[in-house]
């Protein structure tokens, strides 16, 4: 017998984690940005890059791979330090452009279809999340975010943990908020080395060991990147201890690929695979995927589906999900 979790007092008992790789922005941006500016994957930046990455990359030291090899090796290499920079800049001026459409997009489904309490933690430096989380604080409680990679638009404060955006003051000591860094793709990232990006981790990771239900959409867990990989599975912890657990993943990568990838997170075989995001529990439970998880695997309930509302109207999405939330109660 299927209940129903939308018209319920919500409580938010346990945290829902989702972690976002680029090819979380790649699938909700399939046409590009508003302007159609594209969202490149890792390997694409060079696409954007133009001549001056083509003439580094192809010098005769330069190593074959991928675009992190690359990248590691030009940084090391102090000879070439002033064409790296204007390399970094450009990427910067690339993704600051970025601008959501008007209408609708899986960020304001996923920002809007999670709590307070829950934590986004993105991988992306584009600054279309942020976006989607600005668009729509006005509409209900939403989620923490955490940028693991840095963030071009992100700014925060030096002693408060604080997100906001260009030109604004920390609502606590009123001191003028800092732009984050960006962490870029070399093969030895130093986490800790940076004070925001650390802090960030250090919530990601904390939520991870209180979350019943982790959710990755769109990254790959590169093996490049084993000091991220490492840090997320201390904090997930071993099989023995997440036995109930269960994680998600929204890939297009067949499951058994991303079985082996993921295989030291899934405990006991406990995972759930889509490959569009409109599948997923965060789309089809909105800001009660805590309360499905839960009847779910402790008591045996099936819930029926409370969403997606299929709208290409973002006034409506906005109305939908505060009479959403307004069946929610804090404690």
């Amino acid at each position: 017998m299927e209940t129903s979790v939308k018209e319920t007092p919500a409580r938010n008992p346990r945290p829902h984690v989702v972690l976002l790789g680029a090819g979380a922005s790649r699938a909700s941006f399939l046409h590009g940005d508003r302007n159609g500016r594209k969202l490149p994957l890792m390997d694409e930046l060079p696409e954007i890059l133009g001549g001056t990455w083509a003439k580094l990359a192809s010098g005769s030291k330069a190593p074959s791979g991928n675009f992190e090899e690359q990248y590691s090796w030009m940084k090391s290499n102090i000879d070439i330090s002033t064409e790296l920079n204007h390399i970094e800049e450009r990427l910067k001026g690339y993704f600051r452009a970025l601008k959501l459409p008007d209408s609708p997009t899986i960020y304001d489904y996923l920002i809007l279809g999670l709590r307070k309490g829950d934590v986004i933690g993105t991988f992306n430096w584009d600054p279309l999340l942020i976006q989607a989380h600005e668009r729509n604080r006005g509409v209900c409680d939403l989620p923490d975010l955490r940028f693991l990679h840095g963030c071009v638009s992100y700014t925060t404060c030096e002693e408060h943990d604080v997100l906001g955006s260009d030109g604004q003051v920390c609502p606590v000591c009123k001191s003028r908020l800092v732009t984050g860094q960006l962490l870029y793709p070399n093969a030895d990232k130093d986490y800790a080395g940076n004070s925001f990006i650390w802090r960030d981790w250090e919530v990601v990771q904390e939520a991870i060991k209180a979350s019943f239900h982790l959710t990755i959409f769109g990254y790959s867990a590169p093996e490049t990147d084993y000091n991220a990989r490492n840090l997320l599975l201390d904090a997930w912890g071993d099989e023995e201890s997440r036995g109930s657990c269960h994680v998600e993943l929204i890939d297009t990568a067949s499951s058994d690929e991303l079985s082996e990838t993921w295989k030291d997170f899934i405990p006991y075989d406990h995972m759930m695979h889509e490959s569009d995001f409109f599948d997923s529990s965060v789309a089809r439970w909105p800001r009660r995927t805590s309360e499905w998880k839960l009847r779910a695997s402790f008591y045996g309930m099936p819930t029926e589906d409370i969403g997606p509302l299929n709208t290409n109207s973002l006034q409506e999405l906005q109305e939908w999900f505060h009479d959403l939330a307004s069946f929610e109660i804090s404690g």
